[in-house]
């Protein structure tokens, strides 16, 4: 991998964020007052990067006024943000969610929930509620869920919001599926119940830059790659995902954010569909030296995850820009450079 290569990646990935910064939508973000929790991570971070892009151009005239909420710091916080560092699940915490106008809920762990269960229930569960609890019922509420939420199917067909999920009841993925259910259940209930324009967006794969300390299943495979020259595939090769940059997941969320649409889910993913396997080469691709894929002599059956759009494209307008050879590159270099010496 070259430094011309990273260096296309970025501005590729800086350009996303500039559309997305000027979509026609973000004009209803005038004055407003957005929260982004868990602003460090994953997607907050990317939806925070096009929110201050945003100030800086399309609402120079009337910027958004963006509170970020995270459990601890992780660097300086961006430029324009005010920062709050609680844990949503404290009910004694320093903040009011009552104070904004559209919030966006995008706490939590992600692939290393077998090991933090109780951080698992904590944010998809008790701080949600508390949350819902105490937002201005005229407050767009957009809650980020996963396409988890389907389960393991062993059929390779599209996945609309109204699939149902193949579970198996006592499983240790439920601990992460399962909450993201009963989280989506929570915001229908204040939707019905209190009348809270809580929206739900399902996320295929996220990757993406500004959060290289993130657990996904590409940061965890990149760096397994530069830790020890491997990539480990523990289930199927050959099961399908889908795979979508974070900043299409940030156009997903502000598209979500200025339309009234209580009560319903969205999935936001891309067209781009991989096994497991081609993931793996994708990232060994990334990598000047050799590194070895390894997979399991007896897997598993494949499963798979191929979601459907077509709602999210003719409600919200929503439509994905970049694939993953586009930034690849340079979400594997910023992982990797920020591995401990």
């Amino acid at each position: 991998m070259t430094a011309r290569v990273e260096t296309e990646a970025v501005e590729r990935y800086r350009d996303a964020v500039r559309d997305a910064a000027t979509l026609p939508d973000i004009g209803a973000l005038a004055d407003a007052r957005v929260c982004v929790a868990g602003f460090t991570g994953q997607v907050g971070s990317a939806l925070v990067r096009v929110l201050t892009e945003a100030n800086w151009s399309t609402l120079a005239a009337r910027p958004a006024h963006i509170t970020g909420i995270a459990r601890r710091a992780r660097g300086p916080a961006p430029e324009g943000i005010d920062a709050v560092y609680a844990d949503v699940a404290d009910p004694n915490g320093s903040f009011s969610p009552h104070d904004y106008t559209h919030v966006f809920y995008a706490v939590g762990v992600t692939s290393d929930y077998q090991s933090r269960p109780a951080d698992v229930i904590a944010s998809q569960l008790v701080g949600l509620q508390w949350f819902l609890d105490r937002v201005d019922r005229r407050c767009r509420f957009v809650f980020v869920s996963s396409a988890r939420v389907y389960g393991r199917h062993s059929v390779d067909e599209a996945l609309s919001e109204e699939s149902l999920a193949a579970v198996t009841p006592m499983h240790l993925d439920n601990l992460y599926d399962s909450a993201k259910r009963l989280a989506e259940s929570l915001c229908l209930w204040h939707s019905e119940k209190r009348g809270v324009n809580a929206t739900v967006l399902r996320a295929g794969n996220l990757y993406g830059l500004d959060a290289p300390q993130s657990a996904t299943s590409v940061s965890e495979l990149v760096r397994e790659a530069a830790a020890t020259g491997r990539i480990t595939l523990t289930g199927s090769p050959f099961s399908l995902r889908n795979y979508c940059c974070v900043v299409d997941f940030a156009q997903g969320l502000l598209r979500a954010a200025t339309r009234e649409t209580p009560g319903r889910a969205y999935n936001i993913g891309s067209t781009e569909h991989l096994t497991t396997q081609e993931l793996a080469h994708a990232i060994v691709g990334c990598f000047a030296g050799p590194i070895e894929i390894v997979a399991p002599s007896a897997p598993p059956p494949p499963s798979y995850q191929r979601l459907s759009l077509d709602r999210a494209r003719v409600e919200l307008g929503y439509a994905p820009q970049l694939r993953m050879h586009d930034v690849l590159p340079a979400v594997v270099a910023e992982i990797v450079a920020a591995l401990p010496a």
